[in-house]
């Protein structure tokens, strides 16, 4: 009897022990099985993500775009600001009506272009102006200019889609285009709009940058 109490008493204590050796020893296996992160793999902070989503953004079509802006150094100018007329207000045909866009002179370093709309409900646009241009003159006395050869930039008209293909150095149709002049006349018909507008560019290009900037005299109007 009493080496069976004894077996009871030691059989208890075992069970307490290993119970308690379960309970607190199980953190510290778990510890040791999981590794430790490596030297300077601490957690990354709200502004570290950020700044890697915006480096890991810097390479796509947009950035590739405004690089080729950059390079080519596209310079915009703005139309001429147009008065409201009762044509904006009523969906009616603008024919009868004229449209100045362009009344300036600029310099053209590489690549200069000028967008401007075409008001919904045109039935037959006509874009209509004129161009020259001016060089220094090698030699010339200050502010001495000549329109020559020399002087000459190119001319286009294109739709969205052209520019865009353009900007992106491919070939592409244009609306209107005229080869190297320092004094050009422009009469061209654009297509007709009906309920919405549509939107162009006129492109003046150096095509030899390397004799320096063109001075370009324009003006341009559209005929409704």
């Amino acid at each position: 009897m009493k080496r069976l109490l004894s077996w009871l008493v030691t059989g208890f204590a075992l069970v307490l022990m290993s119970s308690y050796a379960w309970t607190h020893w199980r953190p510290i296996a778990n510890a040791v099985a999981i590794p430790a992160p490596a030297e300077g793999d601490t957690e990354k902070t709200y502004d570290e993500v950020r700044g890697e989503q915006r480096a890991a953004g810097i390479a796509g079509p947009l950035a590739n775009y405004m690089a080729r802006q950059e390079q080519s150094k596209v310079e915009t100018l703005h139309p001429i600001s147009r008065k409201p007329t009762a044509f904006d207000h009523v969906g009616d045909s603008v024919v009868g009506t004229s449209n100045a866009i362009l009344h300036q002179t600029f310099a053209v370093a590489s690549i200069v272009n000028l967008p401007f709309e075409v008001p919904a409900h045109a039935a037959s646009p006509q874009l209509r102006g004129s161009y020259r241009s001016f060089v220094k003159p090698a030699g010339g006395k200050p502010g001495e200019t000549e329109s020559s050869d020399a002087a000459n930039v190119e001319f286009l008209v294109l739709n969205e889609a052209q520019y865009a293909e353009f900007l992106h150095g491919h070939d592409s149709e244009a609306i209107f285009s005229a080869d190297d002049a320092h004094d050009q006349e422009v009469n061209t018909t654009l297509p007709m709009t009906i309920n919405q507008p549509a939107k162009y560019f006129l492109v003046f290009r150096n095509s030899s940058p390397k004799t320096g900037k063109k001075l370009v005299q324009a003006d341009f109007h559209i005929d409704f």
